[in-house]
C-alpha cells in the first residue's frame, strides 16, 4: 500500500503540466499557480492555454522535487501570478513554515520524526494564509493566518519578456539552491 503511494505521488508531480493542484513529493505538499488580472483572480486548470504565458517544468536530478520556468512572452491580461504551497500532511497537526527572503523550508510529519521540503520562488512577497479560504488567489492570499490549515501564498507581478523560476525539493549534499542558482540548472538538466 505505501509503494502504491508513494508511486501515485510521485505520478502527481509529473503532472504538473496540467497546472492543476499538484503533489510534490510522498506526501510533501501541494502546489498551486493561479492569475490575477485587476481585481479577480482564478487558479490555473488543465488544457487552459494562458496567451502570452508558458510553462515549461522538470524534475530535479539529485533529489526528489522539480523546477518550474514561466515565459511570460508578451503582454497578456494578467497582471499577477499567483501561487500557493501547503498540506504537507493534513492528517499530522505539525505543517510549520520558515520563511527567508524569497525562499521557505516546510516542517511536516510527526513530532520528532520531522521532514521538509525546500521551495524558492521569485521575489519575497510571501506570507502565511488561511488554507480555508482558497476559493480563488486573492481570497487566499488576503485569508489572514489565523488558522488550523496554514498554507503559503506569495504574488509576483507579470512583466512583458520575464522569465520567472519556481523550484521545490528535498535537499540534500548535492541540493541546495537559491533563486539566482535556478536559470543555469534548469538549463543544465537534460531533457530525456
Amino acid at each position: 500500500m505505501q509503494q502504491h503511494r508513494l508511486l501515485s505521488c510521485f505520478l502527481l508531480t509529473f503532472c504538473l503540466i496540467t497546472l492543476q493542484a499538484q503533489s510534490l513529493t510522498p506526501p510533501a505538499g501541494i502546489f498551486r499557480l493561479g492569475i490575477g488580472e485587476g481585481r479577480t483572480s482564478r487558479w490555473l486548470s488543465a488544457n487552459k492555454d494562458i496567451p502570452g504565458i508558458t510553462f515549461h517544468w522538470k524534475a530535479l536530478p539529485d533529489t526528489r522535487g522539480f523546477i518550474l520556468e514561466v515565459n511570460v512572452t508578451e503582454k497578456c491580461k494578467a497582471d499577477t501570478l499567483y501561487w500557493s504551497f501547503g498540506d504537507c500532511q493534513p492528517d499530522v497537526a505539525v505543517n510549520v513554515f520558515s520563511i527567508e527572503g524569497q525562499a521557505f523550508t516546510c516542517y511536516y510529519g510527526e513530532s520528532m520524526k520531522l521532514r521538509t521540503v525546500h521551495g524558492i520562488l521569485p521575489g519575497d512577497d510571501i506570507r502565511l494564509s488561511n488554507g480555508n479560504k482558497s476559493d480563488d488567489p486573492q481570497m487566499l492570499y488576503h485569508s489572514g493566518k489565523r488558522t488550523e490549515r496554514p498554507l503559503l501564498v506569495g504574488r509576483y507581478p507579470l512583466t512583458s519578456n520575464n522569465t520567472l523560476y519556481f523550484c521545490f525539493y528535498q535537499q540534500n549534499v548535492k541540493a541546495d539552491y537559491n533563486y539566482y542558482m535556478l536559470p543555469s540548472l534548469f538549463y543544465q538538466i537534460s531533457t530525456k
